[in-house]
């Protein structure tokens, strides 16, 4: 019964941590590809961005420190549900190294996530033109191309997370599976 306790306590712990990590490396991830969406267009923060998360009203002196709060908050909440997610799917896991394969999952996670706003941009860039995109812009934006392009990797970071859930699910299953013929070998 003692045992048992323990083994409860430390997966209550474990569940807890998974979720933590996963709110930290999705924030990490969208405060650094708005670094990188500001780049291709400061336009597309203070058009729209700053406006839409409410950031223009806390008088930032920093235009960057500001994308980067912006990508948190627009990413942390991401990181939220995808922790839950992976933490139950680790509750049911029967692996050796059950936190090592979702600390794993959750950064393939990330990956598929930074390949789908790579991707997006590459389609803005090569493939649409702003003027046929229906993408709103202020009136008056200077470099409507680049907004297009930061819009198009805003919204291809969330595409690629929901294929990056996918894949660190099928990764989860995989591990899982041979786990189990491991223990039908032995």
């Amino acid at each position: 019964m003692r045992h048992s306790m323990k083994t409860t306590a430390t997966k209550g712990i474990q569940v807890i941590l998974i979720i933590i990590f996963s709110v930290i490396i999705a924030s990490l991830f969208g405060a650094i590809l708005n670094q990188f969406s500001y780049s291709v267009s400061s336009e597309f923060f203070t058009n729209f961005l700053f406006g839409n998360f409410g950031t223009n009203e806390w008088n930032f002196k920093n235009e960057r420190l500001e994308a980067s709060i912006v990508g948190i908050i627009g990413s942390y909440w991401v990181g939220l549900i995808l922790g839950i997610i992976y933490a139950i799917i680790f509750l049911f896991m029967r692996t050796e190294n059950n936190l090592k394969n979702i600390k794993n999952a959750i950064l393939i996670n990330i990956g598929f996530s930074i390949l789908g706003s790579l991707i997006a941009y590459l389609i803005a860039k090569i493939f649409v033109d702003y003027k046929n995109s229906g993408v709103f812009m202020e009136f008056g934006t200077q470099n409507p191309q680049n907004y297009l392009e930061a819009a198009f990797m805003n919204t291809g970071s969330y595409f690629g997370g929901i294929a990056g859930i996918v894949a660190g699910i099928i990764y989860l299953l995989k591990k899982s599976q041979k786990t189990e013929n491991q223990k039908n070998v032995a």
